[in-house]
C-alpha cells in the first residue's frame, strides 16, 4: 500500500479541509511530520487508519472522538484517501457517526471504496464489505496492520513483544501459510477416518469367523492366527468326512427307490388297461338302449327336408305381404299430408291483403327516414350551438366571482404585519457577532484560569526549588568539609614522607615548620554517599530551574495572550460579569433569531400563497374573458342559422329509431309471408306426386302376392302337409344340420369303442388285478428315505462349501488388515509429526513459519547490526515451551558484550525501538523478495526516535534514508531536530486557536 493523497475534512484538531499530495514528493521516499505538540500530527496517521479500518492508529483514541471541536456544525467529518496496491489505485471515503447540525438524529457511519478504471467506480459501499474488501487487498488486518506497516506511537514494540500465537497470526496472513495448516489438519482428519476403517476392518474379521456356526468358535475367534487356522483346518476334514459318507448311503437309497417305483409303474399300466376295458363295455350297453330315439330322430329329419324344399315360396310371399302392407300405411300418410298443405295454403291466401299493407307501410317508412337524415346534421349543429352556448353563459357567470378573494386580502394584511415585525427582530450576523465575542470572551476566562493555574505552578516550582536549593548549598558544604578532611589527610601523608632538606613537593620550599596534625581522615563511604546525594541534588536544581523557566515563559506567553485578548475585547469590570452578561445577551439573541427564522418562514410561506391567490385570480380573469369572446362568437353564429320550428335532435333521432324498427319487423313479416307460401306451395305439389306414385306401386305389388299365395299353395299339396303342419314344422328346420350331425357321430362313436375294446382285452389277458396301495407304500417309505438324504448331502456340502467360502473370506481379510494396520501406523506417523507431536512441539505450519521467520531475522538483523554497532543480533528461541503452549516464533536477543542471550521484553526503549525498527524492514524485504500478496511499500513511524541517543540516532536516520534505493516510503513523526533537518521533505502542522492546518514543504 502506497498513499496517493489525503484530504481531511472537520478531523480533530483540523476544522477545515487541508489535503497531502503524496505524489508531490518527486520520487523521496522518507518524509517527516514536524509540529508542536497537539497540533494534530499523529492525528494524519490516525486519518489513514480510519479510511482503512474505521479505526485510531492507536489503542488510546475512539473513533467517536474524531469530529473536529473547531469545525462548524454544517461541515461533515469525512476522510478521503487514495492509494495504490501493486500499480493498482483506490480510494476510500469514509466518515465517522457525528452529530447532526439541525436534528437530533446523528449522521450514520458511512463508507464507500472506488477502484480507478478509467473514472472512479464504486467496488463495496457498506461498511463491513469495505472493511472485508480492505483487509482482501492489503492481506492484513487492522492488529496486523499497526504491528507491521504502522509503528504506533508508544506502542511500537508490539510485533516484537508478541508471543508465539500473533506472530503466527502475522506470518499466515503474509505469507500464506494456510495451505500448510490445511495439510496438516488433513492429515490428522485422515488418521481419525483411516483409524476408524482398521478398527472396523479387525472386527469384520473377526465377524467373518463367527458366520461359521461352530460352538467352538467365540473360543476359537479369541486365538492367535496360527491356532485359528489349525482348527479351521481339522473342521474341514471333519466336514468332508460327513460328507463321504452321506453320499454313499444315498446312493443306496436311490437303488431301492428305482426299483419300488419300477413294479409300481407296471401294476399302474395294467389297472388303467382294465379300467378302460370297463369303461368301453359300459358306453356300447349305453348305445343300445338307444336305438328306439334314433329311429325317432331319422323320421324328423326326412320330414324337415321336405319342410326345406317348401320354405323358398314361403319367404317370397311373406316378403310381398309386408311390402304391400307398408305401400297401403304411406300412402294413408301421404294423403293426410296433402289434405294438411291445403288447407295452410287457403290461410297463406287469406292473408295476402294484410301483406299488401305492409309493403306500403314500409315504403312510407323508408320514405320518412330519408327526410330525417337530410335534417338531422342540421339539428344537430344548431343544438350543439344552444348547449355550447348556455354552457360558455353558466361558466362566465361563475368565473365572475373569485371565491378566495376574502382569503386573500387576509394573507396580504398578514404579509403587512410579519414584515413589520421582522423589521423589529435582530438578524443572525447580530447572534454570530455575539457568539464570537462570547466564545473570546469564554475563551479569555480560559486564559486567567490557566494564568492563575501556571502561576499557582510556578509558585509550587519556586518553593520547591528554594528547597532543593537549601538542601544542595548544605550538601555542598557537607562535600567541602569531606574535602577538606580529604587534604587534610593527604597533607599529613605528605609530611610524614618529608625528610629534613629535602624539597617541598608542594611548594618546593626546604625548610618545614611543625604544622599541628588533622584530627583524623574522612569515612569514605559517607564520602561516596554524600558526593551521589549532591549530583542528585544538583540534578534535582537543574531540573527545577528548567521547570521554573519553562513555567514562567508559559506564565508570560499565557499573561501577554491574555492581555492581548483583554485589549481587544474592551470590557469594562471583571471578566466573569462580561461573560456572564454576553452569555445571558447570546441566549437572548438566540431566542430572537429562532423567532425571526420561525417569523421568515411563515413570511415565505405567507407570501407564496399570496402570489398564488394572486395568480389564480388573474387566471381566473384571463380565461373568463376568453370564454366571453367564444361566447360571443356562438351568438353571432346562432343569429345566422335557421331554427327549426318543434324538431330537435332528440325527437329526430327518435322517431328514425322507431321507423327503423318497424321497418326491420314489416320487412321480416313480408319476407317471411313469401318464404312461407313459396314452401306451402312446393310441399303440396310434392306430395300430391308422391301420392300417385304410391297408388301405382301397391296395383303392382297386389299382383305379385296374388302369384306367390298360388306358389305357395302348389307346393304344400306336393307335400301332403297343411299349411298349419307346415308352419309347426318350420320352426324346426334350423336344427336339422345338428340332427344329422348327432346321428352321425353317435354311430362312428359305437365302432370306434367296439374296436377298441377288443384291442384291451388282447393286452389284458388272463392276468389278475394288482395291488397298487402296497406298491405305493413301498414307493413313498423309498422316496422319504432319499429324500432324508439327499438333504443330510445338501446340508453336509453347504457346511463345507460354506466353511471354505468363510475361510478364503477370512484370510483375504486378515492379509488386507495387516496391510492395512501398517498403512495406519505410517498415517500416524505423518499426522502427530504435523500437529506438532514431536519433541519440538513444531506443526508442520509453524515450521513453515519459523523458515519464513529466520530470513525475516535475517533481513532485521542486517539493519540492527548496523543501528548497533554489532552489539546485537535477534534470535528465534529453540527451547520447547512447557506444556502445551505454542512455541518456535518467541524472539531472544544476543547481547555481543556479554556474549549472552535475553528476552527482548528486556530490552530498553531505545534498544526496543531499534530492535522494532530493524524487524519491521526485515519482513517488508522478504514479502518483497518472495513476491507475495501483500504489498509493503510504506511504513510509518509515530515518534520513538527521542528515545535514541545521538549515535543511536544517526545510526537510524543513517538505515532510513539507505531505504530510497528500495523505493519503500518511510513516514515519521518526530521532534528530533537533526531528523527534521537531514530529511528535506516535510509535513509541517501548524496549531492555531481556530484549528490545525497542514502544509508539505518540499526542498
Amino acid at each position: 500500500m502506497r498513499p496517493v493523497s489525503l484530504t481531511i475534512t472537520a478531523f480533530g484538531p483540523y476544522a477545515e479541509t487541508e489535503t497531502i499530495d503524496f505524489t508531490k514528493l518527486e520520487g523521496r521516499s522518507m518524509f517527516v511530520i514536524s509540529g508542536r505538540t497537539g497540533a494534530g500530527k499523529t492525528t494524519i496517521f490516525d486519518a489513514m487508519t480510519f479510511a482503512l479500518y474505521g479505526r485510531a492508529s492507536g489503542s488510546l483514541r475512539n473513533a467517536s472522538d474524531f469530529r473536529s471541536q473547531y469545525a462548524e456544525p454544517e461541515r461533515k467529518t469525512e476522510i478521503d484517501f487514495s492509494f495504490t496496491i501493486r500499480d493498482e489505485r483506490y480510494r476510500i471515503v469514509r466518515q465517522p457517526q457525528q452529530p447532526h447540525p439541525k436534528n437530533k438524529t446523528p449522521i450514520p457511519h458511512e463508507a464507500v471504496l472506488y477502484e480507478w478504471n478509467d473514472a472512479w467506480k464504486p467496488v463495496a459501499t457498506k461498511v463491513n464489505d469495505v472493511e472485508q474488501t480492505i483487509e482482501s487487498l492489503l492481506q492484513l488486518s487492522y492488529e496486523q496492520f499497526s504491528q507491521i506497516l504502522l509503528l504506533p506511537q508508544n506502542q511500537f514494540r508490539q510485533l516484537l513483544d508478541s508471543d508465539s500465537v500473533k506472530k503466527q497470526q502475522i506470518l499466515q496472513s503474509i505469507f500464506k501459510t494456510e495451505a500448510y495448516r490445511a495439510f496438516q489438519e488433513e492429515w490428522v482428519e485422515r488418521h481419525g477416518k483411516y483409524r476408524k476403517q482398521v478398527e472396523w476392518a479387525i472386527e469384520t474379521t473377526r465377524l467373518k469367523l463367527l458366520e461359521l456356526e461352530d460352538e467352538e468358535i467365540e473360543t476359537v475367534a479369541m486365538r492367535n492366527v496360527p491356532d485359528i487356522i489349525t482348527w479351521l483346518e481339522d473342521r474341514e476334514e471333519r466336514l468332508l468326512q460327513t460328507k463321504d459318507t452321506v453320499q454313499l448311503e444315498k446312493r443306496a437309497a436311490e437303488i431301492r427307490l428305482e426299483e419300488a417305483r419300477t413294479h409300481l409303474n407296471e401294476a399302474t399300466v395294467l389297472l388303467t388297461l382294465m379300467e378302460e376295458r370297463d369303461t368301453y363295455r359300459n358306453a356300447l350297453n349305453t348305445f343300445c338302449d338307444a336305438e328306439e330315439d334314433r329311429v325317432r330322430r331319422r323320421a324328423l329329419i326326412e320330414r324337415l327336408e321336405k319342410v326345406m324344399n317348401v320354405q323358398p315360396h314361403y319367404e317370397r310371399f311373406e316378403t310381398l305381404r309386408r311390402d304391400a302392407e307398408r305401400i297401403k300405411k304411406d300412402r294413408i300418410e301421404s294423403q293426410k299430408r296433402d289434405e294438411t298443405y291445403a288447407a295452410q295454403l287457403e290461410t297463406l291466401h287469406e292473408q295476402s291483403d294484410k301483406m299488401m299493407e305492409l309493403r306500403q307501410e314500409a315504403e312510407r317508412a323508408n320514405n320518412r327516414l330519408t327526410d330525417i337524415a337530410e335534417l338531422l346534421p342540421y339539428v344537430e349543429e344548431w343544438q350543439r350551438a344552444t348547449e355550447k352556448r348556455t354552457a360558455l353563459k353558466r361558466q362566465v357567470e361563475q368565473l365572475g366571482v373569485f371565491t378566495d378573494e376574502a382569503r386573500l386580502v387576509e394573507l396580504r394584511d398578514l404579509e403587512q404585519k410579519l414584515a413589520k415585525q421582522l423589521e423589529d427582530k435582530p438578524a443572525t450576523e447580530q447572534l454570530v457577532e455575539a457568539e464570537r465575542r462570547y466564545s473570546q470572551l469564554e475563551y479569555h476566562s480560559h486564559l486567567v484560569e490557566k494564568c492563575e493555574r501556571v502561576a499557582s505552578e510556578l509558585a509550587a516550582c519556586e518553593r520547591n526549588g528554594k528547597d532543593v536549593q537549601r538542601q544542595h548549598t548544605a550538601q555542598t558544604t557537607l562535600v567541602e568539609r569531606f574535602v577538606e578532611a580529604e587534604h587534610a589527610l593527604m597533607a599529613d601523608t605528605l609530611r610524614d614522607r618529608l625528610k629534613a632538606g629535602d624539597p617541598c613537593p608542594v611548594c618546593g620550599s626546604r625548610s618545614h615548620e611543625p604544622v599541628e596534625r588533622s584530627g583524623g581522615g574522612a569515612n569514605v563511604t559517607e564520602h561516596q554517599l554524600a558526593i551521589e546525594t549532591l549530583r542528585r541534588l544538583d540534578t534535582a536544581l537543574h531540573e527545577a530551574r528548567a521547570d521554573y523557566r519553562a513555567l514562567k515563559r508559559q506564565l508570560d506567553e499565557l499573561v501577554n495572550e491574555r492581555d492581548t485578548a483583554s485589549e481587544a475585547l474592551q470590557f469594562h469590570g471583571p471578566a466573569s460579569e462580561a461573560l456572564k452578561h454576553q452569555a445571558s445577551l447570546v441566549q437572548t439573541l438566540r431566542g430572537d433569531v429562532e423567532e425571526r427564522k420561525r417569523l421568515e418562514a411563515t413570511y415565505r410561506t405567507t407570501t407564496q400563497a399570496v402570489r398564488k391567490l394572486e395568480t389564480a385570480k388573474r387566471e381566473q380573469a384571463e380565461k373568463r374573458q376568453s370564454l366571453f369572446e367564444a361566447l360571443q362568437s356562438i351568438q353571432e353564429t346562432l343569429q345566422t342559422m335557421r331554427q327549426v320550428d318543434g324538431m330537435t335532435r332528440t325527437t329526430l333521432t327518435t322517431e328514425r329509431d322507431q321507423l327503423t324498427l318497424r321497418l326491420q319487423a314489416v320487412t321480416r313479416e313480408v319476407a317471411e309471408y313469401e318464404r312461407r307460401l313459396e314452401e306451402v306451395n312446393r310441399l303440396k305439389w310434392g306430395e300430391a306426386e308422391r301420392f300417385r306414385l304410391l297408388t301405382e306401386q301397391l296395383e303392382f305389388e297386389e299382383r305379385r302376392l296374388n302369384e306367390a299365395r298360388a306358389q305357395l299353395d302348389e307346393a304344400l299339396q306336393k307335400i301332403e302337409l297343411t299349411e298349419d303342419a307346415f308352419l309347426q314344422d318350420r320352426t324346426l328346420v334350423d336344427t336339422l344340420p345338428t340332427l344329422k350331425e348327432r346321428l352321425a357321430k353317435e354311430l362312428e362313436e359305437a365302432g370306434r369303442i367296439e374296436h377298441a375294446l377288443q384291442a384291451v382285452e388282447v393286452k389284458i389277458g388272463a392276468r389278475p388285478r394288482p395291488e397298487v396301495e402296497a406298491l405305493k407304500e413301498r414307493v413313498r417309505v423309498a422316496q422319504e428315505e432319499n429324500e432324508s438324504l439327499s438333504e443330510r448331502l445338501v446340508t453336509a456340502d453347504v457346511h463345507l462349501k460354506r466353511h471354505r467360502q468363510t475361510v478364503r473370506e477370512w484370510n483375504a481379510l486378515r492379509e488386507q488388515t495387516d496391510a492395512d494396520v501398517r498403512r495406519l501406523e505410517t498415517i500416524k506417523l505423518i499426522a502427530d509429526t504435523g500437529r506438532g507431536v514431536n519433541p519440538q512441539k513444531l506443526t508442520f505450519e509453524t515450521y513453515v513459519q519459523t523458515a519464513f521467520f529466520d530470513q525475516i531475522l535475517h533481513a532485521a538483523n542486517i539493519h540492527l547490526d548496523q543501528m548497533t554497532s554489532g552489539q546485537f543480533q535477534l534470535e528465534r528461541k529453540i527451547e520447547t515451551a512447557k506444556g502445551n503452549a505454542k512455541s518456535g516464533l518467541e524472539l531472544l536477543v544476543f547481547d555481543a558484550y556479554t556474549g549472552q542471550s535475553r528476552r527482548v521484553q528486556n530490552l530498553s526503549g531505545g534498544e526496543g525501538f531499534k530492535a522494532s525498527l530493524s524487524l519491521a524492514l526485515g519482513l517488508a524485504e522478504v514479502v518483497q523478495q518472495l513476491s507475495g500478496g501483500v504489498s509493503l511499500e510504506t511504513m510509518l513511524i509515530d515518534e520513538g526516535f527521542g528515545t535514541l541517543d545521538a549515535e543511536s540516532l544517526d545510526q537510524a536516520i543513517e538505515l532510513l534514508m539507505s531505504l530510497q534505493s528500495s523505493g519503500r516510503l518511510v513516514g515519521v513523526i518526530s521532534h528530533v531536530q537533526e531528523l527534521k533537518d537531514r530529511v528535506d521533505a516535510r509535513i509541517e502542522v501548524k496549531k492555531t486557536r481556530s484549528g490545525s492546518t497542514i502544509q508539505l514543504v518540499v526542498e
